[in-house]
């Protein structure tokens, strides 16, 4: 056999190795990658549109079809999803919020205008909505609450504060809701500046189109007195389909 035919001959079992080599899982060790959800089983486990099948963490909730997600490789050829990547969009599941850092004050102002902080950009689905307000105010004052949405969005919502005729700390709650997110208003009493109290909106928004929602809020009836929501005040939203 010539030099060059066993030269020839080396390369070919040399390119034939390393072939097998990469399509063996205990030859190159683990590995992960991205792939793209095709089907999600009951058993805990999904099969990518390549055809892997891979086992679900357990902290990889409400998986979905379409879901951009990592998956990882054991030596054993064994494969895992990790979860959902960041694509951007909020997926079904996921929870967005954000703390209010300090307080705003407005006072002889009827006219609803957007926190500054109690702000989330969301992408079109169904989200179940869950605020914590501590504030105070002039009991002449109160505080009245509503939402900018994006434009189409419709919901149910429930402001989950004292009655604005409250005269003291132990009246009623407001039980009264509303059937828009987009145009109405409710407001929740005030006691007297200083006096802190928290009301706890809820509510389920449908999204149909990207952008911004906003907790809006102003007095209920003008006074020189200033209403106040405080800091550690939250907004949190979460998709639930």
């Amino acid at each position: 056999m010539s030099s060059a035919t066993q030269r020839a001959f080396i390369d070919a079992i040399a390119a034939q190795a390393e072939g097998v080599g990469q399509d063996s899982p205990k030859v190159r060790g683990a590995n992960w990658r991205q792939a793209t959800v095709a089907t999600v089983s009951a058993s805990g486990t999904i099969t990518a549109t390549d055809g892997t099948i891979a086992r679900r963490l357990e902290t990889y909730t409400t998986p979905t079809v379409g879901d951009q997600i990592a998956i990882t490789q054991s030596g054993a050829g064994d494969w895992v999803a990790w979860g959902r990547l960041a694509t951007g969009t909020v997926t079904v599941g996921q929870t967005i919020g954000v703390r209010k850092p300090g307080f705003t004050s407005r006072a002889s102002v009827t006219t609803m205008a957007d926190d500054p902080h109690l702000t989330l950009a969301v992408t079109p689905g169904e989200y179940a909505l869950d605020a914590f307000l501590v504030y105070d105010g002039a009991q002449a004052g109160d505080l009245k609450l509503g939402w900018t949405v994006p434009a189409g969005s419709t919901g149910s919502w429930w402001p989950g504060g004292p009655d604005s005729g409250m005269t003291a700390l132990a009246s009623s709650p407001r039980w009264g809701a509303l059937g828009d997110v987009d145009t109405s208003t409710l407001p929740v009493g005030c006691q007297g500046a200083g006096i802190l109290l928290a009301c706890r909106p809820v509510g389920t928004f449908v999204i149909t189109t990207a952008g911004t929602v906003a907790l809006s809020w102003a007095q209920q009836t003008t006074s020189t007195t200033a209403t106040i929501i405080r800091g550690q005040s939250y907004l949190k939203m979460t998709r639930i389909a």
